[in-house]
């Protein structure tokens, strides 16, 4: 069942007070607190595991203290990136879609329409384990006391614990902190480092042997389907059976047969006269294509009486032109007249983006999909810098420009269809795409709740971390009262400006364009 944005909070509003009344009827004695609508399950069972995972002592202390430039890093990278998007949003916001959606704007699996619901979990599982396991291993390497381990619950389980004694750990108005300050924060670090130690280990398993495990399949897949003329029940992403190119499928199409797509839910088929020419995915502000009205998708057939049915005879056509050229131009959304703009080489420019060669039958979009130069930009991701590892974060909602225009959620659905193990993954089988899948949401999500939990504002691990931090610069050159008056000062207004910028990007969108949430 497919629930609204606004049916999703009225469910989750229900839930929570549901909670909120078992916890408050449970109560404490029995392990069961609640805070709010947020249920909190402790036990003490399992404390002895962490002394014995904790043995190792001087091994961890080296670990977290050689890893803890990572954790500045992710700090000033996820704070710089937060800003951005405030500039972005600023400047030009955008209209509220589905980034902003109520349902989206936490990462949750399953509610979150770009996070799958099993591998999700399963991701979102392994990385809280990991990151509450490592900051109690750590409080054991110090000495600092564990009152008890447990999950939270808000709907759903959503996370787990680890309970350190706070006043071993921060101290309180009457006994200083057992903690030193670099103990504290290898404490406050160890969850962050752990988080990214095991993305670096699934993406590198992800980007390297798995990826390369996979072979193209030539597919001609839906692109598109316009709203107004929907055919059955067709949706972008969709495969073409019986043929891999668009002249096969032109040709069954020309000869009054139907076309089979199907992915893995179900199959439908569509008939009608073909239109072979070329798909414009955009038409850029201030250029000809803009004045003369075209709208942002489209399929050109025609230039001045010339049939245009693929990309080349497209540019070969352009090449001929001059500045000031005006061109009746034929789609499949009407004709056009265009006055060239001058391009760089010489040549008119009509000020459009476009995609390739296309297919247009009864209102659907094909394209033959480039599944060979899709796995090659997949695996330049880890070569290619910070422009890599920014594309790596956006991965599930923006996908492979080109390629996957509402995110890449793994290997599913129609991708099931567009790849097939070799080499060494071959006797597997597609359950090769079980662990790519595996592996890539639980290095992203590891990834993002690392940087998450970087981010300078208290309570997260950032915040207690950017204190610390800053209280050791400002001893050097201050006495200790004044240290802990700018610390203090220093660490509330990077609280606000991180608080106030998450609240920022989600309601911007609404706020610009005067839409009600």
């Amino acid at each position: 069942m497919d629930f609204s944005s606004e049916q999703w909070i009225i469910l989750i509003v229900l839930a929570l007070g549901l909670l909120s009344l078992l916890g408050t009827a449970l109560g404490g004695e029995r392990g069961i607190t609640s805070w709010g609508p947020v249920i909190f399950v402790r036990t003490t069972r399992g404390l002895g595991l962490l002394d014995r995972l904790a043995d190792a002592r001087s091994l961890w202390r080296l670990t977290t203290t050689l890893c803890m430039p990572l954790v500045l890093a992710g700090m000033i990278y996820f704070l710089l990136l937060l800003l951005l998007m405030v500039y972005v949003m600023w400047r030009a916001p955008p209209e509220p879609g589905s980034y902003s959606s109520p349902r989206n704007v936490l990462l949750i699996p399953g509610v979150n329409q770009y996070i799958p619901l099993i591998w999700g979990w399963i991701a979102l599982c392994v990385t809280i384990v990991v990151h509450e396991l490592s900051h109690g291993i750590l409080c054991r390497v110090e000495g600092i006391r564990v009152k008890s381990m447990g999950l939270v619950f808000l709907l759903f389980p959503i996370g787990a614990f680890v309970e350190p004694d706070d006043s071993e750990l921060f101290g309180d108005g009457k006994n200083p902190p057992k903690a030193t300050r670099h103990a504290r924060m290898r404490i406050l670090s160890a969850g962050v480092i752990a988080n990214f130690l095991v993305a670096l280990l699934a993406l590198s398993l992800f980007f390297g042997p798995v990826i390369s495990a996979l072979s193209p399949v030539d597919r001609v897949i839906v692109v598109d389907v316009e709203e107004s003329r929907l055919a059955g029940d067709v949706r972008a992403g969709m495969v073409a059976s019986g043929a891999s190119s668009l002249e096969e499928l032109y040709s069954i199409a020309s000869e009054g047969r139907s076309l089979e797509l199907f992915d893995d839910t179900h199959r439908t088929a569509i008939s009608g006269e073909p239109v072979l020419g070329v798909l414009v995915v955009d038409t850029f502000e201030g250029s000809p294509a803009e004045d003369a009205g075209m709208p942002e998708r489209f399929v050109i057939t025609e230039i001045n009486e010339t049939r245009i049915e693929s990309l080349e005879s497209f540019r070969d056509y352009m090449n001929s032109t001059s500045p000031g050229e005006v061109l009746r131009i034929n789609t499949t959304e009407g004709s056009y007249s265009v006055k060239l703009a001058p391009k760089g080489d010489g040549t008119g420019m009509i000020g459009i983006a476009i995609s390739g060669t296309a297919l247009q039958i009864d209102g659907v979009i094909l394209q033959e999909f480039q599944a060979e130069r899709f796995l090659a930009l997949m695996r330049s991701i880890p070569s290619s810098g910070l422009r890599g590892f920014n594309t790596l974060m956006g991965l599930p909602f923006t996908g492979i420009g080109g390629f996957t225009s509402e995110g890449f959620q793994g290997f599913s659905g129609a991708m099931l269809y567009l790849f097939e193990p070799a080499g060494w993954a071959e006797p597997l089988g597609d359950k090769i795409f079980w662990i790519a899948n595996l592996l890539l949401w639980i290095g992203w999500i590891n990834m993002y709740a690392g940087l998450f939990n970087c981010l300078p504002t208290i309570p997260l691990d950032g915040g207690h971390i950017a204190r610390d931090m800053i209280r050791t610069l400002l001893d050097r050159v201050m006495s200790e009262r004044s240290a802990e008056r700018f610390t203090k000062g220093i660490v509330a207004a990077l609280s606000w400006l991180v608080i106030s910028s998450l609240i920022f990007t989600v309601l911007g969108p609404y706020l610009a364009h005067g839409i009600p949430l």
